[in-house]
C-alpha cells in the first residue's frame, strides 16, 4: 500500500466573474500553479475556503499536515494597527480574518506553513509584526519589486543569510527571483527571523526557529520550471509536513 501523501491545505480567496456569463456569481479559488507547485513535490493539495476557515478553522485544516498561503489582494492595515493610506491597493478583511484564524490554529496545532507574497506578509503580521503599505514609505532607492512581464521571468536576486533555513533549502548568498509586490514586511513579528533581503533592503525572507513558519516575498510556484530549484520550497513544506504525521 502507498504511503499516505501530506495533505497540504492551501488557503482560499474569492472573486466575482461579471453578470451574464454561464458561470457569472463569487467563487472560491487559488492558483493552478499552487496546486502543480505541490503535486510536483509529494504533497496533495485541497483548497480550503475562507469562509470555512472563519467560521470553524479546526473543522476547515484540522485534517491538514501543511499549510499553504498564497498571494493575493494587500494586507487589511488594522491587522498591525494602522489605518489606509492613498497608496493601499484592495483589501479584503474577511479574507485576512480567516486567514489568520488559520495561522493561529496552525501554530497552536505545529502544522507547518509556507507563505507567499502575500502570504508571507499575512504570517508575519500573525506574529505581530508590521508592513509597508506601499514601498514608496520605505526608506532609501528601491529596485523594480513588479516585474512587467511573465511570472516565470527571474527579475533580481536577494541574498539568502547564512545560518538560516532557508540557507539549507538554497544555500547562504545571492538567489534570483521573480517579484510582483508593492508591499513589504516592515517590523519582522515575534520569533521570526529574516532570512533574505532584496540589495534595498526589503526583507524577502522570514522564518522561526520552530520550524514551523517559512515565508518568501516572490512566487516559487511560478518558477518551478524555469528555475527548477524552487521546487525546494515546496518539497521542504511537504517534507514538515510529512514529519508532523
Amino acid at each position: 500500500m502507498n504511503r499516505k501523501k501530506p495533505v497540504i491545505g492551501i488557503l482560499g480567496l474569492t472573486r466575482r466573474t461579471d453578470p451574464g456569463l454561464y458561470v457569472s456569481g463569487e467563487h472560491v479559488f487559488t492558483g493552478s500553479a499552487s496546486v502543480r507547485a505541490v503535486l510536483m513535490n509529494g504533497g496533495m493539495p485541497v483548497v480550503v475556503p475562507a469562509a470555512a476557515a472563519a467560521k470553524d478553522a479546526e473543522a476547515a485544516i484540522s485534517f491538514c499536515d501543511g499549510l499553504l498561503f498564497p498571494g493575493g489582494e494587500d494586507m487589511t492595515p488594522w491587522y498591525y494597527d494602522e489605518e489606509p493610506l492613498p497608496v493601499i491597493g484592495a483589501f479584503r478583511p474577511e479574507i485576512d480574518d480567516a486567514w489568520l484564524k488559520a495561522g493561529r490554529y496552525a501554530l497552536e496545532h505545529k502544522i507547518p506553513m509556507l507563505g507567499i507574497c502575500k502570504g508571507h506578509q499575512t504570517l508575519n503580521v500573525l506574529m505581530g509584526g508590521s508592513l509597508y503599505q506601499d514601498l514608496s514609505l520605505q526608506e532609501g532607492e528601491r529596485i523594480q519589486h513588479l516585474q512587467k512581464y511573465n511570472r516565470s521571468y527571474l527579475t533580481h536576486h536577494v541574498e539568502v543569510e547564512e545560518g538560516t533555513r532557508l540557507a539549507g533549502i538554497f544555500g547562504a548568498g545571492k538567489l534570483k527571483t521573480n517579484s510582483m509586490h508593492h508591499q513589504a514586511v516592515k517590523k519582522p513579528g515575534k520569533g521570526l527571523r529574516i532570512s533574505a533581503r532584496a540589495c534595498d533592503g526589503t526583507i524577502e525572507g522570514l522564518e522561526d526557529e520552530e520550524g514551523l513558519i517559512m515565508g518568501v516575498q516572490w512566487h516559487p510556484e511560478d518558477l518551478v520550471d524555469s528555475a527548477p530549484v524552487m521546487n525546494r520550497l515546496f518539497a521542504d513544506l511537504v517534507e514538515r509536513a510529512a514529519r508532523r504525521e
